[in-house]
């Protein structure tokens, strides 16, 4: 859609673009992940790239693209190490380190503060939010009262054993560090076994599943979205509208954020020239004495190490935006916890 917005502008300096199918470019495995990677990078007509899948593909494709000197912009790629991925590597969110303090707060501004639960995926992803939250909680006088790592995929049996674990601490809330495909095999078991449970997700739970989830089983879970979809832009009300019209059901905060990606790269190529050093110098004076770029999700601008500036929003499945929880900086007394 990005490029076809683009194409109809006329291209990039008179050029259009095309579209090209990359086997494998969307594999969240890593050695996957670097084998496009260098495939990419090889290739002396790719002047940039969007990707990769999520953060361990991200990591692994990067030293990749800052040995061979290829800009990457992750959309929504999170993990903290990415950060220090390179000068060649660039993303539109925030790291995790933020979205682990966004959600301790909302949490330790809570009185009486809940009995928590922390469930966290156990990869690059999870891990490193675990450790921040985690962190964080503790720094504010709150400790989990279950804590433990999942991994994706898991057979019966074992979901069967780590809902029975996690029922035995008898929380009120569950911090749910992870993907609602994994969260909705548990879903039953968890409501039979703690009626009233408060489930809050970390970013990773967005996707199709909650996009086409027409029999409603995910409502009354919030979750961390990375894009406020209310936000009243021209640009992204039309992509909404686009959406419902081809009956997609609403953009995903990663359609939105790689996008916002490709229109950035066709502005640096624009003003920079097509070269890839170029576009890297370009991309990382955004913000600086390059005025940020006007994107679906915002003004992106650059902070010094290729992250964006965090922006968060804490949104529950299934309510009207009339009585969603909402909260773009701090949390706010909005967010409640019910004693059943």
């Amino acid at each position: 859609m990005a490029m076809e917005e683009i194409n109809a502008r006329g291209g990039i300096n008179g050029r259009p673009l095309a579209f090209r199918d990359v086997g494998g470019a969307g594999s969240t495995k890593a050695r996957l992940a670097i084998e496009t990677a260098e495939r990419l990078a090889a290739d002396p007509a790719i002047l940039a790239v969007v990707g990769h899948t999520n953060s361990a593909a991200s990591l692994a494709a990067s030293q990749v693209y800052n040995a061979r000197h290829v800009v990457q912009i992750a959309p929504t790629s999170s993990s903290p190490l990415y950060s220090d991925a390179g000068p060649y590597s660039f993303r539109l969110v925030g790291s995790d380190i933020h979205q682990g303090d966004f959600l301790a707060n909302a949490l330790l501004s809570r009185q009486p503060r809940p009995r928590t639960a922390v469930m966290f995926v156990n990869d690059d992803y999870g891990r490193p939010l675990r450790n921040v939250l985690v962190e964080r909680m503790r720094r504010g006088g709150m400790l989990a009262v279950h804590d433990a790592p999942y991994m994706e995929n898991s057979d019966m049996l074992s979901r069967t054993e780590m809902t029975a674990a996690l029922a035995r601490s008898r929380p009120e809330v569950l911090l749910w560090l992870g993907r609602s495909y994994d969260y909705l095999p548990i879903r039953d078991l968890l409501a039979k076994s703690l009626p009233g449970l408060v489930v809050i997700a970390s970013d990773g739970f967005s996707g199709r599943e909650v996009t086409n989830d027409s029999l409603r089983l995910l409502d009354r879970v919030s979750y961390v979205r990375l894009v406020d979809m209310q936000r009243p832009y021209s640009g992204l009300v039309r992509l909404r509208r686009l959406y419902r019209d081809q009956k997609w059901g609403e953009p995903t905060d990663q359609a939105v954020l790689s996008y916002d990606a490709v229109l950035l790269l066709s502005d640096a190529i624009q003003n920079a020239g097509p070269e890839r050093e170029a576009i890297r110098e370009w991309l990382a004076r955004v913000g600086a004495d390059v005025p940020p770029v006007a994107g679906l999700s915002g003004p992106i601008a650059f902070l010094p190490n290729g992250d964006r500036k965090p922006q968060y929003v804490l949104e529950e499945i299934g309510k009207s935006r009339r009585d969603s929880v909402r909260s773009l900086a701090e949390p706010r007394d909005s967010i409640t916890w019910k004693r059943d």
